[in-house]
């Protein structure tokens, strides 16, 4: 589970994606918050990821950052469709009710933007560093993809 920031610009992020992983990093955003709305006993939901480093980053201790991550992910279903991405009904209906959970419990969230933070295995950054290594993470899969990527980003030779 990731979240691929590579700016601090949630359009910019979603831009350099390639379709598919733009497509997954929706439903892991999705993912993340129903964790974090679950714990709160906001909803009635599966917990058992909040272990994972980066839902645990993004649970902040109780406080979680789940505005900036619904902004993020709804940044990111806008440019999946653009690039003609399909959601079926039930999809964007939970995505509508999600929003309006999180408006109706924003008081218990933090408003402030997800903090830049890389994990991959053992290794874990934060701050803007981050960006960088989410960069040469995701240069790193496409150049080892079986499918190439499409997405509009080029990859040049020491990059």
């Amino acid at each position: 589970m990731q979240i691929f920031q590579v700016s601090k610009s949630h359009i910019e992020s979603a831009k350099y994606l390639d379709n598919r992983r733009l497509s997954k990093q929706v439903l892991e955003l999705y993912q993340i918050i129903r964790v974090c709305l679950a714990e709160l006993n906001i909803i009635v939901g599966n917990t058992r990821y909040l272990s994972h480093p980066i839902v645990k980053h993004v649970f902040n201790d109780g406080y979680p950052y789940v505005i900036d991550c619904f902004d993020m992910l709804s940044i990111m279903n806008e440019e999946h469709i653009r690039r003609g991405g399909k959601r079926s009904v039930s999809f964007k209906e939970d995505i509508q009710s999600l929003k309006q959970l999180i408006e109706t419990h924003q008081h218990l969230f933090n408003d402030k933007p997800l903090p830049p933070y890389y994990v991959y295995g053992d290794e874990k950054i934060y701050g803007e560093a981050a960006y960088d290594c989410y960069k040469l993470l995701l240069n790193e899969k496409w150049q080892n993809d079986k499918i190439a990527p499409r997405c509009g980003v080029k990859i040049r030779e020491g990059d």
